[in-house]
């Protein structure tokens, strides 16, 4: 997921920083890098980690800084999927003697994840027991209305949404909002402090 957040009143900023002998990109990038880590720490790192154990939602939201070779920051969502159980909250829906549909609890509320609960096992664990891949149809494939195949495997831990299936639910105009307030306070505040040691 890409999102765009503009920065205003970089050109002003060049001339106020030329005009003191200081040049504008290290405070562009201090600027931008300072905003990714807020915009991770406030608008994605706090909620996320109320649903999603808080050391694996920190390893899954990666920032690239801002650095000479590159003027932009950027917050980088893993879209690895999340195992059930490191979820704080999940459940099920019992559907007969072995087979439960399992839920996590996300920011808004409860989302359906893969897999399923065996509601008659002593201690019912969220478990996944198929995969399935993409079958290459040409023109001479015998049975071409199959398009994947599906086979069993060893009982594995089910499988919630990513980190970047909420990243992209709480991404909203609301948050690129805070972000663009943030980044160009950051900038003010960083070109003034440049301004105040050129005049001490």
């Amino acid at each position: 997921m890409r999102v765009s957040v503009t920065m205003a009143g970089a050109d002003l900023a060049r001339a106020r920083l030329e005009a003191i002998g200081r040049k504008v990109e290290p405070v562009l990038r201090g600027a931008m890098n300072t905003a990714a880590t807020q915009t991770r720490k406030t608008q994605y790192l706090q909620p996320l980690s109320r649903i999603i154990n808080p050391a694996l939602v920190r390893e899954r939201l990666v920032i690239k800084r801002a650095n000479s070779r590159r003027l932009n920051a950027r917050i980088i969502p893993s879209s690895s999927s999340v195992d059930v159980i490191r979820y704080a909250s999940w459940g099920y829906d019992r559907i007969d003697a072995t087979r439960g549909r399992i839920w996590i609890m996300g920011p808004s509320g409860r989302k359906v994840a893969a897999g399923f609960v065996n509601p008659s096992a002593s201690t019912p664990q969220p478990l996944s027991t198929r995969s399935s891949r993409a079958r290459q149809v040409g023109p001479n494939t015998r049975n071409p209305e199959r398009t994947s195949y599906t086979y069993r495997r060893a009982l594995q831990n089910a499988q919630g949404p990513s980190v970047a299936y909420w990243f992209r639910q709480l991404t909203g105009s609301g948050t690129i909002r805070w972000v663009n307030a943030f980044l160009q306070q950051e900038l003010e505040r960083r070109i003034r402090r440049e301004i105040a040691r050129a005049s001490a």
